[in-house]
């Protein structure tokens, strides 16, 4: 058995696709439907939507097949991601890739797949949706067709949830992207006892910006902040906006400074921008944190409102 290579953008393809949520979630009839279509007009036994975790492959929709997940390293579809096109193993057996994989000698006894990547809206793979046989069978060119057909179709399902969860303006998650991704990573770093921080950013001088100049230039105002924040943070951080000029930050502690080192990195981009946009006005703002307040909330959206506070009260006094 050959075990697969790793995509050379394997760290940004990860961030697409943890920002996007989909891993460990209930079954969704959206996919699930796909999946018994395609394992019907295929006429095969087992029918797959998956996503390519770190070290696993999770099945967002499968028909045919009760598992949620299995090892990365020996799924065909961490190969299948490598390819621009369909990939297809006519003969399991066969190919010395997979001819001794646990999945062809065992259950669910693989002789034939196919599988076509499938890719979230900002182009990075996510997974592949893929059909199994337990018999050798060619496929036809007209085959290979229908499975990019079905492929494009879970791309649109993926595109309608970012957009649902995304700011048009900025790119960035919106204040219910903040909370689906947000919760889940607010709730991991609680069960693990991680120090984290959350912080809440407002843009002091929007409203009299739209005023004066116009909400064109406000609009700008608010991308130049979106893409300077987004910037600051690590992987596994998130940052969102929230409405108008209000945008939140789940922040990571892996060091005691990272707080401030991040609003450091924050305020010196602001600086340089400020310095070199020849505008007769600087953009300035206001932040409120919390930190490692974990053991007090039960929630991020609590949590939250108690930062607004907390910013809002910083406002005041300044």
């Amino acid at each position: 058995m050959i075990f697969p290579a790793m995509p050379v953008n394997e760290i940004e393809r990860l961030k697409s696709l943890y920002m996007m949520d989909l891993l460990d979630k209930k079954d969704d009839e959206r996919f699930d439907r796909l999946t018994r279509t395609a394992k019907t007009t295929f006429d095969v036994p087992i029918a797959v939507i998956s996503l390519l975790d770190r070290d696993r492959q999770w099945l967002l929709s499968r028909s045919g097949v009760d598992t949620h997940e299995t090892p990365r390293n020996l799924s065909f579809c961490a190969h299948a991601i490598l390819e621009e096109g369909t990939f297809i193993v006519k003969d399991t057996l066969a190919d010395p890739r997979f001819a001794d994989n646990p999945f062809v000698v065992g259950e669910p006894w693989v002789r034939f797949y196919a599988g076509c990547p499938v890719r979230l809206p900002d182009g990075a793979i996510a997974g592949t949706i893929c059909i199994i046989d337990t018999y050798p069978r060619p496929f036809s060119s007209a085959e290979i067709n229908t499975l990019l057909d079905f492929a494009a179709i879970v791309e649109d399902e993926f595109l309608i949830l970012s957009m649902a969860m995304t700011d048009s303006l900025t790119g960035m998650p919106n204040n219910r992207g903040f909370y689906r991704t947000g919760e889940k990573r607010f709730a991991w770093l609680k069960e693990h006892k991680k120090p984290f921080s959350l912080l809440y950013f407002s843009i002091d001088n929007l409203k009299a910006i739209n005023e004066l100049l116009g909400s064109k230039e406000g609009d700008e105002v608010v991308k130049i902040f979106a893409s300077n924040l987004t910037k600051c943070i690590k992987e596994q951080d998130i940052a969102a906006r929230l409405g108008g000029g209000e945008f939140a930050v789940l922040l990571g502690n892996l060091a005691v400074n990272d707080v401030d080192a991040f609003l450091f990195d924050l305020q010196s981009r602001m600086d340089a921008i400020d310095h070199l946009s020849g505008k007769n006005y600087h953009i300035n703002y206001s932040h409120g944190i919390i930190e490692n307040g974990g053991s007090r909330y039960t929630t991020l959206r609590d949590m939250l409102e108690d930062c607004d506070k907390v910013m809002y009260a910083e406002k005041r006094r300044r």
